[in-house]
């Protein structure tokens, strides 16, 4: 009897139990686990470079002493004067500057006080350039022993006006070649402005036995070797 009795607790005891578990809700389901995404290629993080510690700047030019003599010693480089350029260098620009208008020029060659005028007489027209002879036109004189009136650079005419302007005229230098004639030259001859300047020469005959000729020396090297 009492076997019996505990064999029915026992059946008793499972079915509650049994019934106990289906009345327990169920256990939500585990999240599934997805693979890790791939790093993005994104730009690192700036990051500042270090400076280097500063150290204090040194004066360029240190100021001299007051008390020091600069006289007897040399002075430092970045006070020395800057040199004087070369005259021939700026010689040009100042002849541009002053000569800013036009003056004109004719020569005449002519024998016996202007009886015979010489045709076919070589004229070689120099202009002065500080102080060095620039070649400006070569001509031939005509059968009346002319040669074309041509134009040179000559200061404007409102300077002859100034008392403080010394030479209100340009300036060139004339030479002469004529067979059978000694040569011919004519130095300083002024050209101002808007004026025909009308330069004669009076040719001397060369005798009629020969004459050895002259070299023909070019004007600024002449000029250097008779210094």
């Amino acid at each position: 009897m009492q076997e019996h009795t505990e064999e029915l607790m026992q059946k008793y005891r499972e079915e509650m139990l049994r019934l106990y578990r289906q009345r327990q809700p169920e256990p939500p389901p585990e999240p599934e686990i997805l693979p890790e995404e791939p790093p993005r290629n994104e730009p690192p993080e700036y990051e500042p470079p270090e400076t280097p510690p500063q150290e204090p700047a040194e004066e360029e030019f240190p100021e001299p002493d007051a008390d020091e003599d600069y006289g007897t010693e040399e002075l430092p480089r970045y006070i020395r004067p800057v040199p004087e350029l070369p005259e021939e260098w700026t010689a040009q620009t100042e002849y541009e500057k002053r000569n800013t208008a036009q003056g004109y020029l004719r020569v005449i060659t002519a024998a016996a006080d202007s009886a015979y005028p010489i045709p076919d007489a070589k004229v070689t027209v120099f202009t002065r350039i500080g102080r060095r002879l620039h070649l400006s036109y070569l001509m031939v004189t005509d059968e009346n022993g002319e040669s074309p009136t041509v134009m040179l650079p000559a200061p404007p005419a409102g300077l002859s006006q100034e008392p403080e302007n010394e030479r209100p005229y340009a300036s060139c230098e004339i030479r002469i070649k004529a067979e059978g004639f000694f040569p011919a030259q004519a130095n300083d001859v002024h050209i101002f402005a808007g004026v025909t300047t009308r330069q004669s020469f009076q040719l001397v005959p060369m005798p009629l036995y020969p004459q050895p000729q002259d070299e023909e020396i070019e004007p600024n090297k002449r000029r250097h070797e008779e210094r």
